[in-house]
């Protein structure tokens, strides 16, 4: 599997790796390769530009390469154990918050076509977003769930502020709880998307162009 991956990223660094429209404007590249699979410019900015990584829409596309590799390396698992995917009124839901977040009514089709992206393509995306949602709820559900101890703990250690608002332990221990589960969820899943890179090949493309180049307009 590893010459495969050289191979191919040899075939990506080949003497000419840039693709360019007839006036000159960069279409697309790659940015990174995880397994075979292929992370490009258009991928990056589309994902930066409909929210769909958690940037800033206005950030440079490349800044958002390490969290697509790290979608795609969980996609990979999400696919092993394949959950059952969500309902169609959820990604449906899930398209109208994109909408939403947009200034115009009519921006999400000159989007998708200045991204090169599909709306077609988007469903599917956010199809795999909400199967990846579930299946990691459900495999660090219980190894993420703080004992009463430790959230007596934290709510010692915050005490100060709770008697200043007048919340009792009672009151406070729900949000607590949250704000545990929450913290060590996150710490988890970076741990195992961690080893999830050491145990997959995972190639990052050295990006020596200037961002102005990087963008479309």
């Amino acid at each position: 599997m590893r010459l495969s991956v050289c191979l191919l990223v040899a075939a990506w660094l080949a003497p000419v790796p840039l693709a360019f429209a007839q006036h000159g404007e960069l279409v697309d590249r790659t940015l990174a390769i995880v397994g075979t699979q292929v992370i490009t410019l258009g991928d990056a900015r589309a994902a930066t530009r409909l929210g769909l990584v958690g940037a800033d829409p206005s950030a440079d596309p490349l800044s958002a390469t390490q969290a697509l590799v790290d979608r795609e390396l969980i996609l990979r698992e999400v696919q092993r154990y394949a959950p059952p995917a969500p309902s169609g009124s959820a990604v449906e839901a899930r398209l109208e918050e994109i909408r939403q977040q947009l200034p115009g009514p009519n921006d999400l089709p000159r989007m998708l076509e200045e991204t090169g992206f599909t709306e077609a393509r988007l469903r599917a995306w956010l199809r795999d977003d909400l199967r990846t949602v579930a299946y990691l709820a459900q495999r660090f559900a219980s190894a993420s769930t703080p004992t009463e101890s430790e959230v007596s703990a934290a709510f010692a250690q915050q005490r100060t502020d709770f008697e200043r608002s007048g919340t009792t332990f009672e009151q406070a221990a729900p949000l607590l709880r949250e704000r545990l589960v929450t913290s060590r969820r996150r710490e988890l899943i970076s741990d195992w998307v961690s080893d999830l890179r050491r145990r997959t090949d995972v190639v990052i493309l050295p990006q020596s162009e200037p961002a102005s180049l990087l963008r479309k307009p």
